[in-house]
């Protein structure tokens, strides 16, 4: 069940936990297409008895529609968003695209993360090296309207009847695609922090074949943490609930 919390910004923030509520919490970061009503997901963290807490980002779901200056505020807003939940201690997840925001947590509260997870996450898009390896055209000058058309253009460009969409794809596309706008703004500007500054560990799993995220910005983004642990998979798979599952059975202990 999905919940509203107003915070003192003025940000409507909309959750969703799964699991054991009195569990040991973990903080789900989203990926571009995705809804945090996909509770089935992280059945795999419920199994081990975990609090599973979803956060949908700024025009998200029934997130209110908020411009971030940089991915940085996403840490601060996640900070009030805990404070409020009265949670001092979690381990965080960041899928994808969800990533760089789960760096910007760690960033802004690292003393309260127990352990971090990486699954096939978006490379440190701000470094000029890393751009230049990226085969996707990178336009930081772009306004938010602009990339909401290229969010149109590229996701949902085929006309499909809303009502034979999936529930990521309605939680996605919702405000006129204002939550992937404003991720493809944010993720090749300056985030407002740096991984190299970062002193957490954090464990991160990448496809050699990875067919969204080549696997060399990957690597180049992991060997900018101090503590990572870069986990090298097989295979070209970005995204896939077997996947997803593999790597929380493999590495997330609730311990």
């Amino acid at each position: 069940m999905v919940k509203l919390m107003q915070l003192s910004n003025g940000l409507s923030l909309s959750y969703a936990e799964y699991g054991d509520t009195s569990g040991f919490p973990i903080l789900i970061q989203h990926g571009m297409i995705a809804s945090i009503s996909d509770g089935q997901l992280f059945d795999s963290l419920s199994e081990k008895d975990f609090r599973v807490i979803c956060i949908a980002r700024p025009g998200y779901g029934k997130t209110s529609v908020y411009s971030m200056i940089s991915i940085k505020e996403w840490g601060v807003i996640v900070k009030g968003f805990l404070d409020a939940m009265d949670i001092k201690k979690f381990d965080v997840l960041g899928i994808s695209s969800g990533s760089s925001y789960a760096y910007s947590i760690i960033n802004a509260i690292p003393d309260q993360i127990r352990k971090a997870y990486i699954y096939s996450g978006i490379p440190a898009l701000y470094d000029n090296e890393i751009q230049r390896l990226w085969p996707f055209e990178i336009t930081p000058q772009y306004s938010i309207d602009e990339f909401k058309n290229i969010a149109r253009n590229v996701f949902f460009s085929n006309n499909v009847d809303e009502k034979d969409l999936g529930i990521d794809e309605k939680d996605s596309m919702i405000n006129n695609c204002f939550g992937i706008a404003q991720d493809l703004k944010l993720r090749c500007n300056n985030w407002g922090f740096r991984l190299e500054d970062m002193k957490s560990a954090i464990c991160i799993q990448h496809c050699l074949e990875d067919e969204n995220v080549p696997f060399i910005t990957a690597e180049m983004t992991a060997k900018k943490l101090e503590n990572s642990i870069f986990v090298v998979k097989e295979g070209n798979d970005h995204f896939s609930k077997k996947g997803l599952d593999d790597f929380i059975n493999r590495y997330i202990d609730i311990r």
